[in-house]
């Protein structure tokens, strides 16, 4: 189903009803259906704070507050993929009844998993102040990483979930490839402790930049560079809108596929 930016906007009463159904459904006889995204990454917070933290010994002062900067944009990505992989093949009969724009399904789940994103992220903000580690000029900054990793993850999840329904296997190596994915981007230690030929991994991967601008924010208390803020949101909504348009193309005639 053709999906331009101004439909986009003007169909967002569709998005609001499937993101309310969401909801419902998770809350539905399910307390961790609604809490569980919440407490997910601390739990992960504290797991990696005693393994790299304690164990391996990384030396950084105040690891958890490091840490917690990467784990929190990258638990909203690894939780809307897995959430919104299926979300397609999940509703045939929603997509055969009626054409709409089919990616509202995945960035439904996008949407839902972006409020324990937001409130843990508040948190974080409130903490990271009142420690004096992100100054209040600085806090307009963070809208650049936020909406950046927001258009990201919206693309990879609707792009995966178009590939779930032509082809099954990537439910089975999904796990595998985010793994691998978590220990390349600079999210347990610092680009400084990277060896040189794996860099150029960081270089090129999106969701590093955007980590380590959150890092830069509410670890290390420095604005990034300009050039840091003009690129990086500027790269994601050129991925968001080609994933847009990738997307728009493949679903012609989707319901007969599905």
């Amino acid at each position: 189903m053709s999906l331009g930016l101004r439909e986009f906007v003007t169909r967002r009463e569709l998005l609001l009803v499937l993101v309310e159904r969401q909801l419902r459904l998770r809350a539905k006889r399910s307390l961790f259906g609604v809490v569980w995204p919440v407490i997910a990454p601390l739990l992960l917070l504290v797991l990696y704070t005693f393994v790299f933290g304690r164990v391996f010994d990384v030396a950084l002062e105040d690891y958890p507050v490091f840490l917690f900067a990467g784990l929190l944009p990258w638990t909203l990505l690894v939780q809307s993929v897995h959430d919104g992989l299926q979300s397609i093949s999940f509703e045939p009969d929603l997509v055969r009844r009626a054409p709409f724009p089919y990616v509202f399904l995945p960035l439904a789940r996008v949407v839902v998993m972006a409020i324990p994103f937001l409130a843990l992220l508040v948190a974080f903000v409130v903490y990271s102040a009142a420690t004096d580690r992100l100054q209040v000029e600085q806090l307009p900054l963070l809208l650049i990483p936020v909406v950046s990793v927001l258009l990201l993850v919206a693309t990879l999840t609707m792009l995966l979930a178009l590939v779930d329904v032509f082809n099954r296997d990537i439910r089975y190596v999904l796990n595998n490839i985010i793994t691998v994915w978590f220990f390349l981007a600079p999210i347990v230690y610092t680009k400084r402790m990277t060896e040189e030929h794996l860099r150029f991994l960081q270089w090129v991967d999106p969701m590093a930049w955007v980590i380590r601008q959150f890092q830069d924010l509410l670890y290390w208390g420095e604005p990034f560079n300009a050039a840091s803020a003009v690129f990086v949101p500027l790269a994601a909504v050129v991925i968001f809108c080609a994933g847009l348009v990738v997307f728009r193309r493949a679903t012609i005639g989707l319901a007969k596929f599905i």
